[in-house]
């Protein structure tokens, strides 16, 4: 799933109830939930609240494996840059573990 098919799930999660009050179910205010209904990426902190809202993972939206890589303003980076930048931290969390395992000490 992408991030930009997160307004339309919210958007259909509310259906008719008014703004004001899926915006208290959700714990954000109702000018940031008319926001990402339009297309514009949250915050982690918010995106969290939001995904707890529509029943799915944030990591659906947002990364690859367990990571959680969240821009702020959409049109900073595109969608592929942000999931190329996922996939250099986990080859870099990746090489940093295997150093540590390499050389004897606990990483856990």
């Amino acid at each position: 799933m992408r991030i930009d098919q997160l307004g339309a799930l919210v958007a259909r999660k509310r259906g008719s109830m008014g703004i004001r009050a899926a915006a208290a179910e959700v714990g954000v205010s109702p000018t940031t939930l008319s926001r990402i209904e339009r297309g514009h990426v949250p915050d982690v902190g918010t995106l969290q609240k939001v995904c707890e809202w529509i029943e799915e993972d944030p990591a659906q939206f947002t990364g690859i494996g367990g990571l959680q890589i969240a821009f702020k303003k959409q049109q900073a980076v595109s969608a592929a840059t942000a999931k190329s930048l996922a996939v250099l931290i986990e080859l870099a969390s990746k090489q940093f573990a295997e150093k540590i395992d390499a050389e004897g000490h606990d990483n856990s």
